[in-house]
C-alpha cells in the first residue's frame, strides 16, 4: 500500500520530506553562532556549481533525475529550486530575527543610558 502511495518517485519524495524536516528544525532552532553564515555560503556555492553544470550539460540533469527516480530533469530542477527557496527563506528569517534581537537590545541600552533623574528633568526654581 505504501509503495502504491509513493509511486515510482519514492526516493525523491522521501528526500524532499527529510529536507523539509531539516529546514523546519533550523527554522525554530535558536541562533547560537555564526556558523549558519558559512553553511549558507557553502550551500550557495554548491547551488551555483550545479546550475553551471546543468547549463553546460542539460542531459546530465535528466540522468541524475532518472537515478533518483524522477521522470524528467525539469521536475528534478523544480524540486531542487523549491528546496533552495525554502532554505533561503529560513536563512532570511533567522537573519531578520537575529537583527531584531540586536536592535531591541541596542534600543533598550540607549533608552536606559539616556534616562534622566527626576531632578534633572524638572529643575527647581
Amino acid at each position: 500500500m505504501l509503495a502504491d502511495f509513493l509511486g515510482s518517485q519514492w526516493f525523491a519524495k522521501a528526500t524532499i520530506i527529510v529536507v523539509l524536516v531539516i529546514v523546519g528544525y533550523f527554522m525554530v532552532k535558536p541562533i547560537k553562532s555564526a556558523s549558519h553564515l558559512a553553511m549558507r555560503r557553502l550551500g550557495m556555492m554548491v547551488f551555483i556549481a550545479f546550475a553551471a553544470i546543468a547549463a553546460v550539460f542539460p542531459g546530465l540533469v535528466s540522468r541524475i533525475a532518472f537515478f533518483f527516480g524522477i521522470g524528467r530533469g525539469t521536475d528534478f530542477l523544480l524540486y531542487g529550486l523549491t528546496l533552495v527557496f525554502l532554505g533561503s527563506v529560513v536563512t532570511s528569517y533567522r537573519r531578520d530575527s537575529a537583527n531584531d534581537k540586536k536592535f531591541t537590545h541596542l534600543a533598550r541600552t540607549i533608552a536606559l543610558r539616556d534616562v534622566r533623574k527626576p531632578e534633572e528633568h524638572n529643575p527647581r526654581p
